[in-house]
């Protein structure tokens, strides 16, 4: 199934997600073996790609581990490994979890709470506003693995139209670990109908990644994380209008040159590949070039879109800086020629 509509998005989710499961083991049981398996000290897991790179990231381990023979990829594993617990860069546990397959998929700092995929639906269903419900709300964007969930959806009736024809919708977008290390992220959605680019930007004086808080007796608060996620995904609904208002906006800025990007390249890690591919999309426009800074956005959404070779980091990357840059005044200085940004 590929969900439409939030309500097929929540049972997609519940389908993906019922069945996983987790548990804590010591890190010094911890090992591969020889024929790729996780071991536990007690059962032996198969490693999935999505665990295999988590592993990978966090102890340092190259890419070339990857090629090596099972046997030698169990010792480069169990030295880094092992060398870590030792040295005290990991706990004395971690947090094992499973997709409905029973592979390891990834683990947690058992001392940061994971909100379960399942119970994040609830509440993003939860959090509409009265004028909305779930069937209307549509799904334009989803990223789900047994590791990650990662959605955009808007609602139709939430737009702007900035020139006859060319609808831009909003609604939010989330960013979810149901395994690994960062938390739920949450920001507005800003969607263009007339090709499905989509765009996000920050929700005003809130933008965090929701972490959950130890109690005094050493156990979570799920309660006040999962309001903290409630309350973000309220705000980013109500500041949606504000949102779409300033992308109306752009169309009464002066143009800005792709030597802007160039500027801001550090910033959003954007190679000389990207930075192409958006000045080629500035010039393709389906409904023509309007001279104003709305070109730009409209390019840089393009590319963070429907770009393939792009890995989902750099894509929801690039979908934050094409809303950011809806939400800023780009000026050039009269005086040394660069560009500066005057936030809203």
């Amino acid at each position: 199934m590929v969900a439409q509509n939030l309500v097929q998005l929540t049972q997609q989710v519940t389908e993906e997600y019922a069945n996983q499961r987790s548990f804590v083991v010591p890190t010094k049981q911890i090992s591969l073996t020889k024929t790729g398996l996780l071991s536990t000290g007690k059962n032996e897991f198969i490693l999935s790609v999505e665990g295999s790179e988590q592993f990978a990231r966090r102890f340092k381990i190259r890419d070339l581990f990857f090629r090596l023979p099972l046997d030698l990829r169990a010792a480069v594993f169990n030295h880094f490994f092992h060398a870590a617990v030792a040295e005290g860069s990991i706990g004395s546990d971690i947090r094992i979890n499973l997709n409905k397959e029973q592979q390891v998929i990834g683990f947690d700092d058992p001392k940061l709470l994971q909100i379960k995929p399942v119970k994040l639906m609830q509440i993003v269903n939860s959090s509409l506003l009265d004028s909305l419900s779930a069937e209307q709300i549509e799904v334009s964007r989803l990223h789900l693995t047994p590791a990650i969930l990662s959605f955009s959806c808007y609602s139709p009736e939430k737009e702007t139209e900035p020139r006859v024809d060319d609808i831009v919708n909003g609604g939010i977008d989330v960013h979810h670990s149901a395994s690994g290390e960062f938390g739920t992220q949450i920001r507005c959605y800003l969607r263009r109908l007339a090709c499905s680019n989509g765009a996000c930007t920050h929700i005003c004086e809130d933008e965090k990644r929701v972490r959950a808080r130890r109690l005094h007796d050493g156990r979570f608060d799920e309660k006040d994380m999962l309001e903290q996620i409630r309350r973000l995904l309220t705000q980013a609904w109500l500041q949606i209008d504000a949102k779409l208002e300033a992308i109306k906006g752009l169309l009464n800025k002066e143009r800005v040159s792709p030597e802007f990007l160039r500027q801001q390249r550090t910033r959003f890690s954007l190679s000389n590949g990207v930075l192409h591919s958006i000045e080629v999309a500035m010039n393709n426009d389906e409904l023509g070039l309007t001279e104003t800074a709305y070109d730009l956005f409209n390019a840089i959404s393009q590319v963070a879109t429907h770009d393939n070779s792009l890995s989902l980091r750099q894509q929801r990357r690039m979908m934050f800086m094409a809303g950011e840059f809806s939400q800023q005044t780009v000026t050039r200085c009269p005086r040394c020629r660069s560009w500066v940004i005057e936030t809203r």
